[in-house]
């Protein structure tokens, strides 16, 4: 066909590998064409003419003048206002071209908030809304395409509408708390540096920066517990009853009690149970077992997955949803993965004899449903990377598809009558493995049931009172966890909680070692800043709020005018007082820049407050002094030998640690 053709329906898709997709999916010989170095297509379809062509993903973005505060802004072409983004002027003089001759437009982008603004703002700025469409597919297969093209709906526009919002509020946040970050800096610096601050950025990283001091703040206080090691048959078993004792005293009148009585098989209880199957992938619980089972980032997981959906091989992954419709033919999907995957295929055959049964989870998603494999056979050679995460995700895709796994549990109580307390030991044996072999991530034990009736006395081999050290309520984040939080605090959506995640440590306000994350002394500070001087604005509660407000612009029940005046409203009252405090910001980040010179701590590079050390190692130090005396008054140990302990247990926060070290 003429690679210029006129009058034609103009079919918008978010990327080359998509465009290429559905030109393929609608037409046997689609013509080929090239204009600005960028491919696109030219089809017959049913008919009609049609012309297939990719955007780079967003095309255009909003752009205000250098003032602040600043609350008016206008979409702009990206490659005109972000000089990382010149590669998109091509994308942009081709669809442009293209606009000029079309009679209908086709918004063929991911369905999702972000594919929705992409299309609607080619056709608003090159085109004509009234002659446009929605195509909306989960997948990128001949099937699906075809299904789409033929349920055309009009433009989503409370899914446009509700991504305009949300750009417009994060572009009026984060540029304007940025700009009062940078300007502070460079009036008492007069020199510019790059900061950033984002509406959800922020309060994730005040959150792990709180934990983290919480967590390097935390002195172990000693326990004492009393271990008693009884024989059932050949076997030995450690029991630890359960019960603590702040002096070691009471413990040793505990166990001098235990060892006089006599231990009995209160109570024998044997249940069969179904050890459930998962449900399919949401992106949530991909990114988290991907973390988990590969070691992937949640950011990477997301780039990679999103590589196999245009490449044809998955569904649509910034999903929430857990649920598998029955518009999803699964047969046909087993039938085509026996190609890449013969022996799981079999498997899941031979477990289920044929019959598939999703496992449905409890989250949706009325966009697209959970993450499963297309059947399309590999056509190109995937990286060991891309490989191995697709087979995660048809593993678990199957397993959701196959059957409940049944376990014998034996749960054995030992009472010890003359002190009246009991303790637990419980023996698990698989029955039938089902989804395990498919899915072969999931650790349960398998053991021997033991050999043991009610009533029967137990020899009490050894009774030991053992102190112990309390364990931290807080703990640390890696990518997954803290991705996993930001999801529970609803903070972000599916599609930016990577990435804002990778925003922080690009921005080097946080670090990474052997896996788990740690705030910079930057990091710090600027979470010292926003706390001081944004405080109500920076928290998880109004942040929380706001993706409330955002999400009800999808149902309709909120507006962009609205949500956007009240955004604007809640930053002129910070923003009406910043002159008050910009030196006062301005000299605390500068210092930490290292731009202006100030007193360090002797022991990390935050200011020194209160006789060389930073308020955070003088709180250390502080509470040192007083969990010291709790130490004596439990254990009867000198100082020295409490330090010793203190500092050799793992769980003792590195500020603790540093004083410490001074005082040994």
């Amino acid at each position: 066909m003429n690679c210029y053709p006129k009058n034609y329906i103009l079919v918008i898709a978010e990327k080359s590998k998509a465009a290429k997709k559905i030109a393929e999916a609608l037409s046997d010989k689609p013509t080929t064409c090239k204009k600005y170095s960028v491919s696109y297509w030219v089809i017959n379809y049913k008919g009609k003419v049609n012309v297939v062509a990719p955007a780079a993903g967003h095309l255009f973005n909003l752009y205000g003048d250098s003032s602040f505060p600043i609350f008016s802004m206008d979409w702009k072409p990206l490659w005109e206002i972000d000089d990382s983004a010149k590669y998109t002027k091509k994308y942009y003089n081709l669809l442009k071209d293209l606009s000029k001759y079309a009679i209908e437009y086709i918004n063929a982008c991911d369905y999702d908030i972000e594919g929705s603004v992409i299309g609607y703002m080619i056709i608003k700025h090159f085109g004509d809304l009234k002659k446009a469409k929605r195509m909306k597919f989960s997948a990128l297969t001949k099937q699906d395409i075809q299904k789409a093209y033929s349920n055309l709906s009009p433009l989503d526009y409370n899914m446009i509408n509700a991504g305009i919002a949300r750009h417009k509020v994060d572009w009026i946040w984060g540029i304007n708390v940025s700009r009062a970050l940078m300007l502070a800096v460079s009036s008492v610096t007069k020199k510019r540096v790059t900061l950033s601050a984002g509406r959800v950025q922020s309060p994730t990283l005040i959150h792990v920066v709180e934990n983290e001091i919480a967590r390097e703040l935390y002195i172990p206080l000693p326990v004492y517990r009393v271990s008693v090691k009884i024989k059932i048959g050949n076997e030995t078993f450690s029991l630890s009853l359960n019960r603590t004792f702040e002096y070691k005293e009471e413990a040793q009148e505990f166990a001098n009690k235990i060892k006089k009585s006599r231990a009995v098989v209160d109570e024998v209880r044997i249940e069969e149970k179904s050890l459930t199957r998962p449900s399919p992938f949401n992106l949530g619980d991909l990114q988290a077992e991907a973390g988990r089972i590969l070691g992937y980032s949640p950011y990477y997981v997301e780039r990679l997955a999103e590589e196999l959906y245009l490449d044809g091989l998955i569904s649509y992954p910034r999903t929430n949803s857990q649920k598998i419709p029955p518009s999803v033919d699964v047969k046909s999907i087993v039938n085509g993965l026996e190609a890449n995957f013969k022996n799981l295929v079999g498997l899941v055959r031979n477990i289920t004899k044929g019959e598939y049964i999703v496992r449905q989870g409890s989250k949706d998603d009325p966009a697209h449903p959970a993450i499963y494999p297309t059947g399309n056979r590999i056509t190109e050679k995937l990286g060991i990377r891309q490989y191995k995460l697709f087979e995660l995700i048809t593993r678990r895709f199957l397993a959701s598809i196959s059957r409940d796994a049944i376990m014998i549990t034996q749960k054995i109580i030992i009472r010890f009558k003359d002190v009246d307390i009991s303790d637990e030991i419980t023996r698990q044996k698989i029955k039938f493995k089902g989804w395990l072999l498919l899915y072969p991530y999931h650790s349960v034990k398998d053991e021997e049931l033991l050999d043991v009736k009610e009533g029967e006395e137990v020899k009490i081999e050894s009774v030991s009172v053992k102190m112990d050290l309390a364990k931290p309520d807080v703990k640390r984040y890696n990518k997954v966890q803290l991705l996993k939080w930001m999801e529970t605090s609803n903070l972000g959506t599916e599609a930016t909680r990577g990435k804002i995640i990778e925003t922080l440590f690009n921005r080097k306000y946080l670090s990474q070692k052997r896996g788990t994350i740690y705030p910079t002394s930057l990091g710090i500070v600027i979470v010292e800043v926003l706390k001081d001087y944004f405080k109500d604005l920076t928290s998880i509660e109004l942040t929380s709020k706001m993706e409330e407000k955002l999400n009800e612009i999808l149902d309709g029940k909120e507006t962009v005018e609205g949500v956007v005046a009240e955004t604007i409203n809640t930053l002129k009252i910070y923003l009406d007082n910043y002159n008050k405090y910009k030196d006062q910001i301005g000299i605390k980040l500068a210092k930490i820049l290292g731009l202006m010179k100030y007193k360090k701590c002797k022991f990390c590079d935050l200011e020194a407050e209160y006789d060389n050390l930073c308020k955070y190692h003088y709180n250390a130090y502080m509470k040192l002094k007083e969990t010291l005396k709790v130490w004596k008054e439990r254990t009867k140990l000198e100082d020295k030998d409490i330090l010793k302990k203190i500092y050799s247990s793992k769980t003792t926060g590195k500020y603790i640690k540093d004083i410490i070290s001074e005082m040994m």
